[in-house]
This record gives structure tokens, sequence and C-alpha cells, in this order.
């Protein structure tokens, strides 16, 4: 599992949201079927540059992220709250988001596994939880591994269908969506 160790993002955080702009949001709407009227988290959710987004469409946005100085930028974001945790050992109890996502972080967290089990523990039945990450089955996305690799990110990209494989061991109903030339969806219903 990974520690409060060196922070890579404290370095783009106060420019992040102009170097990477939010690309799909009409996809993950979809794939999240918002608006809901429950809880949503946005884990790795970094800036709450995703979240706010999606600002109206749930209950309440919840980002929680491991990099303090991205946190920093959330705050700055009308209607999210933000805490400083890991998908790991999330600091919710049982069933308490009825919509979870995941944008370009499930390959940073330090043990997938086991943030897979805990996002499942905190997703309400009937809810559900999208991760948006890059496919590493594409060749653009194999040289962005290799290059988060020589910066000593220690990121870890999976296959889509071993991220759904992780979900579906929990008892989820996983689909794997892949309309887009380097990202796929991972939507996972409970």
């Amino acid at each position: 599992m990974r520690r409060w160790g060196f922070d890579h993002f404290a370095l783009f955080a106060p420019f992040y949201d102009r170097l990477f702009a939010f690309r799909h949001p009409a996809r993950l709407r979809e794939f999240l079927a918002l608006p809901a009227r429950g809880r949503l988290l946005d884990a790795g959710g970094g800036t709450g540059r995703v979240a706010q987004a999606l600002h109206g469409l749930a209950g309440q946005i919840v980002v929680i992220d491991l990099s303090a100085a991205m946190l920093r930028q959330a705050a700055r974001k009308e209607g999210l709250a933000s805490a400083r945790a890991q998908a790991e050992q999330l600091p919710f109890p049982d069933a308490s988001f009825e919509r979870i996502l995941l944008v370009d972080a499930f390959h940073h967290l330090g043990d997938q596994r086991q943030a897979a089990a805990e996002l499942w523990r905190v997703l309400a039945t009937g809810g559900r939880l999208v991760i948006e990450e890059p496919n590493v089955e594409t060749i653009p996305i194999k040289l962005v591994a290799l290059a988060e690799r020589l910066a000593l990110m220690r990121s870890r990209f999976y296959a889509p269908r071993d991220i759904r494989c992780m979900f579906e061991a929990l008892g989820a109903r996983a689909e794997v969506h892949t309309s887009h030339p380097v990202n796929v969806w991972v939507v996972v219903e409970k």
C-alpha cells in the first residue's frame, strides 16, 4: 500500500487544471447515470477538476486524494468537500456513496486490489462506480507508463479486462467500454 511519500503532483497542482482539461464530461455523466440524489465520491480526484464539472448532478460531491497540494486546489472550488485519504483505506462507512468515480487515477494507487475492495465497500447497493483509465493496451499509453516509471511514480497500469475482473471477483457486474482511442471506461454496478 502506498504511504504518504514524495508528492509528485505537488509540482503541478497550481496549474494542473490548465494542463489537463477534462475531455469527456458527457461520457462520464452517461456512465455514472447522473443526475443522482445520493453522494458521489471522486477518488484520486486531485484538484477537483472532474468533480467540479459534475457539480449539481449529485447530492454531495466528495473529493479524496493523497496530494495535499492538489486538495488545496479542490477546496477552492464551489460545492466540493475534500479529504486527504487513500483509496485503499477509505474513511467512510459502508454503502455511503451512490456514485464513485476515478478518472486517470487507478494506475496511481498503491494497491489496486485493496482499493477495489474499499471502493466496493463504500458503494451503496444499486450504486455505480466508473473508472476512466488510459488504455495500457495502446502504444501511446505504453509510452506514458514507461515515462511514469522513469519519473519514479510507481504507477501500475492494468489492462481493462483485469480491472473488470478485480470487481467481478467482489461480486460486481462490470463492463468495459473502449470507444476512445486511448481511454477505457470500466463501469461497475452493485
